[in-house]
C-alpha cells in the first residue's frame, strides 16, 4: 500500500493535484476524529482537519516515506489542532511541586470503576497532548513509534509521560472528590 500511495503522490507532484483527493478520502476520518478529540465543536474540528489536509498537500514534497502517510497526516492534523488551542491560551493543571504519590495509591484509585465519571472528568482537563498521547495509546493501541512520531517525541518519552500523566489524573480526581 505505501509503495502505491509513494507512487500517487509522485503523480500528483507531477501535476496530478485532483488525485490528492484519495488521501482526504481515505485519511480524512481519522484525522478528524483525532482533532475532535482534542477540539469539542465540530466545526472547528472541521476547519482545522481542512487546514491539516491543505498544509499536507502545500507539504507534500517534504513526506520522506518515514512514516505512513496516515501517520504523517495525523501528525499535521494534531500539531494544527494543538497550535489553534495555544492560542486560545487555555490553562491547565500542573503537578510541579504536588505530594509524592505511591504507584498503589495512584493504581487503586485510576482502577476503580465507581470513579469512572471522575476519571473522564479528569481527562477533560488534561492538555490536549496529555489526552492525545492517551487516546493513541489506551484507546486507539497505536506503536509506541508512531505516537512519538505524531506528538513530535523521542519513543523512549512515551512511558515517562504516560507515567506523570496517571498522577496527575489522580490528583485531578482527588482534587474533583474534595468538592
Amino acid at each position: 500500500m505505501q509503495t502505491d500511495e509513494q507512487q500517487l503522490i509522485a503523480r500528483i507532484l507531477d501535476g496530478h493535484a485532483e488525485e490528492f483527493g484519495y488521501f482526504l478520502e481515505r485519511y480524512g476520518p481519522e484525522a478528524f476524529t483525532l482533532v475532535s478529540r482534542l477540539v469539542p465543536q465540530q466545526q472547528d474540528a472541521e476547519e482545522l482537519t481542512q487546514d491539516a489536509f491543505v498544509r499536507a498537500y502545500n507539504r507534500l514534497e517534504t513526506f520522506g516515506g518515514r512514516s505512513s502517510f496516515g501517520t504523517w497526516i495525523c501528525r499535521i492534523a494534531y500539531t494544527t489542532a494543538v497550535s489553534w488551542l495555544r492560542r486560545k491560551r487555555i490553562k491547565y493543571l500542573s503537578i510541579e511541586d504536588k505530594p509524592y504519590l505511591t504507584d498503589t495509591e495512584v493504581d487503586e484509585t485510576l482502577n476503580d470503576e465507581s470513579r469512572i465519571d471522575d476519571l473522564h472528568q479528569a481527562i477533560a482537563k488534561l492538555k490536549p497532548d496529555e489526552q492525545m498521547l492517551l487516546q493513541l495509546y489506551y484507546y486507539d493501541n497505536r506503536p509506541v513509534a508512531d505516537i512519538a512520531y505524531i506528538l513530535d517525541v523521542e519513543a523512549g518519552n512515551i512511558a515517562i509521560r504516560l507515567y506523570r500523566i496517571r498522577r496527575k489524573l489522580y490528583l485531578l480526581m482527588k482534587h474533583e472528590h474534595k468538592r
